[in-house]
């Protein structure tokens, strides 16, 4: 599959600087491209990478055109540019329709007949699988689970029961949807767990990293909204609602009942505690705690910044030491206050 320049300018409407009847097939880093290959730069840290590229075309924003000889289609935001490009050229592939013998079907199950079940899948009772899904090898589907239209389980991945996959979505390898929650209620030293008796519930167009944990609601449901992007290694506890359009990075933990909301951004390793609400629009750089209500939208940052282990041990020891500083400096002000009173 390959497409002219003023024919990718066209379909996504974007400036064109150079020859239009340049030839584009595959896309490519600015290093390893070549001819017909189209490549992107974001920004003047890959300046050196752009004036040494054989990209036939670059994407580029407006403001450093100039600092391009060659052949550019031009944008805004170069890289939304070069996904939309990348998927044109590349569209992900579809298996054909069927059930293989070696997977083992419920006689209530239903399956639409354009949908494909790979080698060696479990699907139990009442599982309902719409038209142009994809299940891969090793799955399995928990009695009453759902899934939407032209969704994408790959392989080994397992969906509790009464579990809902909306339309679009994938789901990669090692994710276990609708397990129980971490519900336990305490018993002289022991612990007695607590019925999970919810299920999952996940919106249209959503991404589901591998190897992801997402646990079933106590009573109520946990949610995850429409176009919701979770990387992989990421665990999100019962009870937890997921707002539209909201990004997870890897190796984050969200506790249980959080709510949180619309177009938010977790990065790496951010931790959430549980029973708390984020608003719309609120963004957490990597590490960050979140340990009470973000009310206002913006970005939240928390953690310790790295240094030299030397000089860190000392800040360290000297943090711990914190409140007995605090105590020390209280007492003098509130001496010495006293002594201006007593007109000493």
């Amino acid at each position: 599959m390959s497409f002219l320049l003023s024919e990718l300018a066209t379909r996504f409407d974007l400036g064109l600087k150079g020859f239009p009847e340049a030839e584009i097939r595959t896309v490519a880093s600015l290093q390893d491209a070549g001819k017909g290959d189209i490549s992107f730069c974001t920004g003047r840290h890959h300046f050196s990478e752009l004036e040494e590229t054989k990209a036939t075309a670059v994407i580029l924003h407006p403001n450093i055109s100039e600092q391009y000889q060659g052949n550019a289609l031009l944008s805004e935001n170069p890289l939304l540019a070069f996904s939309k490009i990348a998927r044109l050229l590349h569209p992900e592939g579809r298996k054909p329709a069927g059930i293989h013998p070696s997977s083992l079907v419920h006689a209530e199950a239903f399956i639409h007949e354009t949908a494909c079940v790979a080698e060696n899948v479990i699907i139990e009772k009442s599982v309902k699988i719409a038209a142009g899904c994809e299940i891969g090898a090793g799955s399995f589907l928990g009695e009453d689970t759902v899934i939407g239209e032209d969704t994408v389980l790959k392989n080994n991945i397992t969906l509790h029961h009464k579990t809902v996959v909306g339309k679009d979505c994938i789901l990669h390898s090692g994710c276990v949807i609708g397990s129980d929650g971490f519900g336990h209620a305490h018993e002289e030293g022991h612990w007695l767990p607590i019925p999970q008796l919810g299920k999952v519930v996940i919106g249209n167009d959503v991404r589901i990293g591998a190897n992801t944990a997402i646990d079933r609601g106590t009573l109520g449901d946990t949610l995850i909204g429409n176009g919701v992007k979770i990387d992989n290694l990421v665990h999100i506890a019962h009870n937890v609602r997921i707002g539209d359009d909201t990004a997870i990075a890897a190796c984050t933990g969200i506790a249980g009942s959080v709510n949180i909301g619309k177009r938010c951004t977790l990065a790496g390793q951010v931790g959430v505690v549980d029973n708390i609400s984020i608003c719309d629009d609120a963004h957490f750089t990597g590490q960050t705690a979140v340990r009470s209500n973000i009310t206002d939208p913006g970005v939240y940052s928390s953690g310790v910044l790295l240094e030299e282990t030397h000089s860190w041990l000392k800040n360290a020891t000297r943090f711990k030491q914190l409140n007995l500083l605090f105590k020390q400096v209280r007492d003098l002000i509130k001496n010495r206050t006293d002594e201006a009173g007593s007109g000493q």
